[in-house]
């Protein structure tokens, strides 16, 4: 959307219709579970707009009662597919309560990949993982403590000489700003920001590797994009 999309506030129902971008099958790209095969459930609309973000959450029409999503879901997973990844956008705008308990229910993990800033009260699981890439400065305080992985995109330049991790906002270009920390002793994983050309994304990928030999994070790339599948 490169920070053309509307910013949409949280919008809680009863959870029993979701906006749905998409549905489908494909490796996890990045992150803790990078390489594993995973049904990803893309909801609509977020309350943020990260000027390079280039993922579509705005084009689709579609908002399916929670069981024709659950017919979707079963008809994209594979048996063997015991990893769901609900993703956005920013899923924690709509109410995904009623969805993840489901999905926990038929015994299987559910990923939810987060920018920090809202919250749905979920039940605590062993199976329930929670990846925050924050965007802002502010952390959703009930979301805080659920976290279980942390995950920051870096560019080249604007990152703290402190810790590695960015100090430049993802809602203006070239402003800076102070985006929120983990607690210590987190689980962090450092991504490069894609720019689009190849100079500057080799410049992003090499401070990534810095970083994560400097201050012992773990490093990821877009893994999906490199092998060019969704």
């Amino acid at each position: 959307m490169l920070g053309k999309n509307p910013v949409r506030p949280q919008e809680l129902s009863d959870g029993q219709s979701l906006w749905i971008q998409s549905v489908f099958y494909t490796l996890q790209g990045e992150g803790p579970f990078i390489g594993k095969p995973a049904l990803f459930v893309r909801l609509a609309g977020c309350n943020l707009k990260c000027f390079w973000c280039d993922t579509d959450f705005e084009s689709s029409t579609w908002h399916p009662t929670l069981d024709e999503l659950f017919e979707r879901i079963e008809s994209e997973r594979p048996q063997h597919c015991k990893l769901v990844v609900i993703t956005g956008g920013e899923p924690f705008r709509q109410n995904i309560a009623p969805l993840v308990e489901r999905l926990l229910a038929m015994k299987l993990s559910v990923q939810i990949e987060t920018n920090g800033t809202l919250w749905v009260e979920l039940p605590e699981h062993k199976d329930l993982h929670i990846v925050c890439s924050p965007k802002s400065s502010f952390i959703h305080e009930r979301l805080l403590p659920r976290i279980t992985t942390f995950k920051y995109v870096l560019e080249s330049d604007g990152i703290s000489s402190d810790d590695g991790l960015p100090n430049r906002s993802t809602q203006k270009c070239d402003t800076e700003t102070t985006i929120a920390r983990p607690p210590a002793g987190s689980d962090i994983y450092v991504m490069p920001l894609d720019a689009g050309e190849e100079k500057q994304n080799e410049a992003n990928r090499r401070i990534c590797v810095d970083v994560a030999m400097r201050f012992g994070y773990r490093m990821t790339l877009q893994s999906h994009k490199l092998l060019n599948i969704d």
